[in-house]
């Protein structure tokens, strides 16, 4: 995927999925020096490694999902993603691993109690487009694509799927700024965000159409019944029944833009590795001299 030469670029990333799809598949035999499975840090850093050669960036950093002990979400609904076991103890150890690799290789990294990766993600995109910076989301979430604006860029990397701006609605069924209302109303099983009964991502989206918002579909709920499909009469029955979720499920939706969390706020200048730290780090991991050499060989462009 060639840079955007004219705008400056920075590279956000999604950091769990990536860590995640190395936990499932690489196998847990890989461990380090104590033994402990190491296949979700080298599934993650071989990504890395990948973005970092192929796009030369200036600019990135990675964003990661803590604990989320005093969070947001579940402030407004404590059964947000009660629907998922606890990660078990080797990859809890993993992710951290993870996140001293990033502080190796010189990549700034960001986590936070309260807020999830996508906020942080999306308050560092609303950041720097301020500073006069393009945004490319290295992600597999569609949630994230609510954080597309012109110029930007979604980048499912595995699957080398790219959208623009204009792509999202073609992809979706609605525009960026729509993917919350999107989820609000068709509801999220992943994150265990309950959505109106009865209505997916296709009605949703055929709603947002003709009232662009939640809170447009709102203040026009009895004239859904008019809308030119087949049971119009039925979803606006269902809508007026569980209208009443929708504020809730739409801050749910919503990616936190002026998220408060610790790290480098401004200077996400890739600056190359840190060669010590690096070397040390490969010794933990136990990894091997070709893969130690080929990060050790990167600089900054």
């Amino acid at each position: 995927m060639a840079q955007d030469k004219i705008k400056k670029r920075a590279y956000l990333v999604d950091s769990s999925i990536y860590i995640f799809r190395g936990w499932h598949v690489y196998p847990d035999h890989m461990t380090d020096i104590e033994g402990n499975p190491t296949n979700a840090v080298y599934g993650f850093t071989e990504f890395l490694h990948e973005l970092i050669q192929l796009e030369q960036p200036e600019y990135i950093a990675c964003a990661f999902d803590a604990k989320q002990t005093h969070s947001y979400r579940r402030e407004i609904y404590p059964d947000y993603k009660a629907n998922r076991p606890p990660a078990p103890a080797e990859l809890k150890r993993q992710f951290q691993y993870c996140r001293d690799f990033c502080r190796a290789a010189g990549i700034a990294d960001f986590s936070s109690n309260r807020f999830e990766a996508d906020d942080i993600i999306g308050t560092l995109a609303a950041r720097l487009r301020g500073d006069g910076y393009a945004v490319t989301i290295v992600s597999a979430d569609k949630d994230l694509a609510q954080l597309i604006k012109p110029g930007d860029i979604w980048w499912d990397f595995a699957r080398d799927k790219i959208l623009h701006y204009r792509d999202v609605e073609r992809t979706f069924g609605v525009k960026p700024e729509l993917i919350a209302d999107l989820l609000a109303l068709s509801g999220d099983a992943i994150d265990n965000v309950p959505g109106i009964p009865g209505i997916g991502y296709k009605m949703a989206s055929n709603l947002l159409k003709k009232y662009p918002g939640v809170e447009h579909i709102l203040e026009n709920t009895d004239k859904i019944a008019k809308m030119k499909f087949r049971g119009s009469a039925r979803i606006q029955r269902l809508v007026e029944e569980h209208k009443h979720i929708l504020p809730m499920t739409k801050q749910l939706t919503t990616i936190v833009t002026d998220a408060e969390f610790k790290g480098p706020k401004q200077d996400l200048r890739w600056h190359g590795v840190d060669e010590n730290a690096l070397r040390q780090m490969f010794e933990r991991l136990n990894a091997g001299p070709g893969r130690r050499e080929r990060w050790l060989s990167l600089q900054s462009y």
